[in-house]
């Protein structure tokens, strides 16, 4: 073992948990906040209040899930489901690193462990720690193909079998993470010749449908249709004329435009990075195969969302950070001493691994910024629902437990984001007490509302099996929906 190999063996674990702690992930993973349909993967089926995991399958095809919450979720508790992704995701991250590395981008350590935070702190990565019990599978489903991925790469028939099979899975688990194996193959593959680059977005792209076929086809076995009941709530817009076309590629530009206005930094990176990248004979090549790879996947999204009205929401587009990552990833290159390509000499090298590393640090301090200030506020409201939950279910020793009554204000209770926070604080309930509270009703409702400006709790008095009635209000949605 090289001296290198073993300080990368240090700084791998160093950093990702320095990273773990200033982003605030320790947070999320000890007492977590847990987003309304996640529920579904950490309950058992039949549980007030809780979708159950076969309506995934129907309408959103995530069979593997499914496989993950009849074995482990609904056995485990809201910690160890977040535990568990926190350490699944250190294993993905650590995956792509090692990818990064065998690649060739072998920095020195300060500038390693930029990369390292870099790959970590994704602005969008982040938006989906909310649903560890949902999305566990996918990240360990992910990391687990990265990790073999510098040992598929070594046959053509390796690869082949690691493209299709990665694509299905995610597929079949979450989708956006298969995008993400596509564009880091791509990069793995460093130089390789363009026909072996085509082959392999072909490749990944049977694989991508093979999973959806198997999705199609094991709703049609067990749910007695074919394709996917979509939720009313997707807007779904087939394309079947025109003013659908238009319709649709609206509403991808639209959201397209959404998502760079929200992290216009990270573009300001990525184009910074391609323009330097592009000037260096060494660079331009890698650089040229990361872009269409990049290009097949927003295309990806486009041809979504053109034919069928979906819209991915941004943290579904997890390549997008990677298009800021990599560019400045390749700028640490060293210069490749097996061609004859000219290079622009040893005072241009390091000025562009400077670049490079200048755009890695904007990155990682950017990437640890967007952490917390995501992280903050939901970890705000779990605390404000947890308090409330709390108080409604504390009683003397010895004496009934309340019977738990919730009250929303009428204009929001119907509203979508009404919806999400009423089921969170209902969770919050049946986390503290194990049951799941109910609506008020008529009297109830009217003596709770009057005092809803006033207190979060309300006392009403007895109920009708002599348990201790109390009133708990449903706080006014947080500005993060």
């Amino acid at each position: 073992m090289s001296g290198a190999t073993a300080r990368r063996r240090v700084l791998v674990p160093v950093v990702l948990l320095a990273a773990f702690l200033v982003s605030g992930g320790v947070t999320q993973a000890v007492t977590p906040f847990i987003r309304q349909d996640d529920w579904a993967f950490l309950l058992p089926e039949g549980t007030p209040g809780a979708v159950p995991p076969s309506y995934y399958n129907a309408s959103e095809g995530r069979w593997l899930n499914s496989a993950w919450w009849w074995l482990v979720g609904q056995h485990g508790t809201t910690l160890t489901a977040a535990l568990t992704y926190a350490v699944a995701y250190a294993l993905l991250v650590a995956g792509a690193w090692r990818v990064l590395h065998v690649a060739g981008i072998r920095p020195r350590p300060a500038v390693d462990a930029l990369l390292g935070v870099a790959l970590y702190a994704s602005c969008v990565w982040v938006q989906l720690l909310y649903w560890p019990g949902t999305l566990t599978p996918s990240v360990m489903w992910g990391a687990a193909a990265l990790w073999l991925l510098p040992w598929a790469t070594r046959r053509r028939a390796r690869l082949a079998a690691w493209l299709v099979l990665g694509a299905a899975g995610a597929v079949l688990t979450y989708p956006p993470t298969g995008v993400v194996l596509l564009v880091l193959a791509v990069v793995a593959l460093g130089e390789a010749r363009w026909r072996r680059i085509g082959l392999t977005v072909v490749t990944w792209g049977v694989g991508f449908a093979a999973g959806i076929g198997v999705a199609y086809t094991l709703n049609l076995v067990l749910n007695g249709h074919f394709g996917l009941q979509l939720a009313a709530w997707r807007h779904a817009n087939p394309l079947t004329s025109p003013a659908a076309l238009v319709e649709n590629v609206g509403r991808w530009l639209s959201t397209a435009g959404e998502l760079w206005s929200a992290q216009w930094w990270v573009a300001v990176v990525a184009v910074v990075a391609i323009a330097v990248g592009w000037r260096d004979p060494a660079v331009r090549p890698r650089l040229q195969r990361l872009l269409v790879a990049l290009v097949v996947a927003c295309g990806v999204d486009a041809a979504q969302t053109v034919a069928t009205g979906l819209v991915t929401e941004a943290r579904g587009q997890l390549w997008s950070w990677l298009a800021a990552v990599l560019p400045a990833a390749l700028l640490l290159l060293p210069r490749d001493h097996h061609t004859d390509r000219p290079t622009p000499g040893r005072r241009g090298i390091l000025r562009r691994e400077s670049v490079g590393a200048a755009l890695l640090a904007v990155l990682a301090v950017g990437g640890v910024l967007a952490w917390r200030a995501d992280l903050g506020p939901h970890q705000a409201t779990r605390a404000q629902y947890a308090a409330i939950a709390a108080a409604a279910a504390a009683h003397p020793a010895a004496t009934p437990t309340p019977t738990i009554v919730v009250y929303q204000d009428p204009a929001v209770r119907e509203t979508r984001d009404g919806r999400l926070m009423a089921s969170t604080l209902f969770m919050a309930v049946q986390q503290e007490r194990g049951s799941v509270p109910r609506w008020c009703v008529g009297v109830e409702c009217r003596v709770i509302g009057e005092q809803a400006d006033r207190a979060s709790v309300v006392q009403l008095g007895t109920a009708s099996d002599g348990s201790p009635l109390v009133g708990i209000v449903v706080p006014r949605p947080p500005d993060w929906l």
